[in-house]
């Protein structure tokens, strides 16, 4: 931003230095100007020479505002300077005229030259390609000639006209070229600065002040006269309806940028209401200067577009005091502005005289205007960030505690999941447990039987005796060994260490054994390698009934006479392979890949949960940095689990 900041001080200094050097040509060529308002509109040239014109003595450029009737102006060229013996231009530096009839008539009363300029004819028609109204006076009669205008407009009758020499008009034209230049120039260079912050932001505040920009470069375009020259030509909806539609489209985006970027609804809620009335108001002005003739609209224009500033500037003020700092290049933009429309409008009025650049006056407070507008979101912009910066730095001081607290509950969670996976599996356990103490509880209740009906017959020898007492502490020890093996399996020690992989397959099928042989479903275990892995006892166990347990399930579901579950532990490329195969006939394809997802099953409520399998996939690949996946053979389903292999500590 500090670039244009540096680009408008430069544009200053040259344009002060423009008028300057401009000054000191205006006043070379002498001449008076008289005029005779034409209210019935119908006067003749003819008429015009016998009648008496009124001097204009104001000492400012001709201008009576806006106006119904007719102006006939007489210049007097007998007072020319008689030192410029070269070709002579007049020229009328307001492009809004719509009608001029030049009429340059000698002593004697013929008229020596006619020439229709305006607005209302066809651009190619001018005799000079400028946006002003400029026309050659034949210098060997015009010592002795009188210049009669006739001026017919529906915009401000205004009349900034000078007769200048080639050279002059050239100098002119080349200063004036040059100011068009560096004001569009600006005018680009903060659109396309807008319009990438816009891309990169997506802030619908840089959309609006976009809006606003553009429809104030058309209306810009419509006054100056460079829309015509340039842009639409000869396109008449335009030329005749183009600048008080876009003076009050301007109007609007102005309130409709002003009111989001200071947040008048929440900072001045008053105040917002007479935003909202003055946003309809300009639009309706807009959508009537579309169709409605322009005399009757640009004085309401004008006089809206006098307003808005004064508005948008008390209303800047305002939030500004509720510390809102990006207000404050607001408050400037709307300042500048403010006061060149007030000099600009009121001249338009003829409430103030005319002067050298008066013209220009609102497109250099225009100017400076849009500059604070781009600095005031630059720095909202800025505000925001600082903001998100602040509220990211609070975020961080406490980041680290907060990701401590997560993992720890991530631990936990993941300690719940794997204890939540054993007790759905335990009323199975309890299950297997009742299956396999019920055959020695009863083997034991007939030898308690036997030995108290031969206690009373008298029968019981010592030899029986002891017989019967070994064969009952056999099944107690059985029984006690059970409740070993089940309670040692339910513990949730999970440090690691290196274990023999078959011997936990073995371990795997005497847990299931009651099960399977209640089920008649014959094992096959094949061990071909001793190789240690670094695991968790348990957990793998774990594993191992999972997928023993779902191969009884599936030859069960699938009804097979012969069921049968083979177990190998093999050596492979990346460490130790364990496969786990039934002959249920397989998996369906269309599951096949959602077989380890959480709480997927294809068992009944009542008898599946869905965490088996994914339980076992989160140890075998996150506890064990292993590998674990299913596939169809030619018989069942076949689970194989790869096991990596670590060196072995003595």
């Amino acid at each position: 931003m500090k670039f244009f900041l540096l680009y408008l001080f430069f544009t200053y200094s040259l344009l002060a230095s423009t008028f300057q050097s401009y000054d000191k040509n205006t006043h070379l060529i002498e001449y008076s100007i008289s005029y005779w308002e034409d209210i019935d509109k119908n006067s003749s040239i003819n008429e015009i020479k016998n009648i008496t014109f009124t001097s204009y003595t104001k000492a400012r450029s001709i201008n009576f505002g806006f106006t119904q009737s007719v102006y006939w102006f007489k210049i007097d060229l007998n007072n020319l300077n008689s030192k410029y013996h070269q070709k002579m231009w007049m020229k009328i530096a307001y492009p809004l005229l719509e009608n001029i009839d030049l009429y340059l008539i000698n002593k004697d009363g013929k008229i020596l030259k006619y020439k229709q300029m305006g607005t209302a004819k066809p651009f190619h028609t001018r005799e000079v390609f400028s946006h002003h109204f400029i026309s050659e006076l034949p210098f060997d009669t015009m010592s002795t000639s009188t210049l009669f205008l006739r001026v017919k407009t529906q915009s401000s009758m205004q009349l900034p006209i000078s007769i200048l020499s080639s050279e002059d008009l050239l100098a002119e034209m080349e200063q004036n070229n040059f100011f068009v230049g560096m004001y569009y120039g600006l005018f680009i260079i903060i659109l396309l600065y807008n319009i990438v912050l816009f891309i990169y932001t997506h802030d619908p505040n840089y959309l609006r002040y976009i809006l606003f920009l553009v429809s104030f470069i058309l209306w810009q375009l419509s006054f100056d006269g460079l829309g015509i020259k340039y842009i639409w030509g000869d396109f008449r909806w335009l030329i005749e309806h183009g600048s008080s539609a876009f003076i009050a489209l301007s109007s609007f985006f102005a309130l409709y940028f002003s009111r989001n970027f200071l947040n008048t609804p929440l900072y001045t809620p008053k105040m917002d209401k007479v935003i909202v009335t003055m946003m309809s108001v300009t639009l309706s002005m807009s959508l009537a200067s579309a169709f409605l003739p322009y005399g009757t609209v640009i004085p309401i224009n004008a006089a809206l577009a006098s307003l808005m500033p004064i508005l948008l500037l008390i209303v800047g003020i305002r939030v500004m005091k509720h510390e809102y700092r990006a207000a404050r290049f607001y408050v400037a933009g709307w300042g500048s502005f403010l006061i060149a429309t007030i000099i600009f409008a009121f001249n338009k009025f003829d409430l103030i005289p005319s002067f050298y650049g008066i013209n220009h006056v609102q497109q250099i407070g225009s100017a400076i205007e849009m500059v604070f507008l781009s600095l005031a979101l630059a720095h909202r912009v800025y505000l925001l960030q600082r903001e998100y910066i602040g509220k990211l730095n609070r975020l961080n001081d406490t980041l680290s505690e907060k990701v401590k607290v997560a993992l720890n509950e991530a631990r936990m969670k993941d300690r719940l999941f794997v204890q939540q996976s054993r007790l759905a599996a335990m009323g199975e356990m309890i299950e297997q447990i009742a299956h396999q103490w019920r055959q020695p509880l009863h083997t034991l209740a007939l030898i308690n039987q036997d030995m108290y009906v031969k206690q009373k017959l008298g029968i019981c020898d010592e030899e029986y005796f002891d017989k019967s007492h070994t064969r009952i502490d056999e099944h107690l020890q059985y029984l006690s060994k059970t409740i070993d093996d089940f309670r040692n399996f339910y513990k949730t020690d999970k440090s690691k260490v290196l274990e023999d992989i078959g011997n936990l397959a073995l371990n795997a099928l005497n847990l299931s054994d009651v099960f399977l042989k209640y089920a008649k479903i014959k094992t096959d275990l094949n061990i071909s390698t001793n190789r240690k892995v670094n695991i968790a006892k348990n957990e793998m166990i774990q594993v191992l009934m999972n997928l023993i347990k779902n191969a009884h399930d599936a030859i069960i579901e699938q009804k097979i006479i012969e069921g049968k579950i083979m177990i190998s532990v093999d050596d492979c490329a990346k460490g130790v392979q364990v496969r786990v195969e039934d002959n249920a006939g397989g998996i369906s394809p269309n599951i096949l890949g959602k077989v380890f997802d959480i709480y997927f099953t294809t068992k009944d409520q009542d008898k599946g949960t869905g965490l088996g399998l994914h339980m076992s996939k989160y140890i075998i690949e996150e506890s064990f940095g292993g590998k674990i996946w299913v596939e169809n053979t030619n018989t069942g389903a076949c689970f194989i689990i790869i096991l990596p292999v670590e060196t072995e500590h003595a």
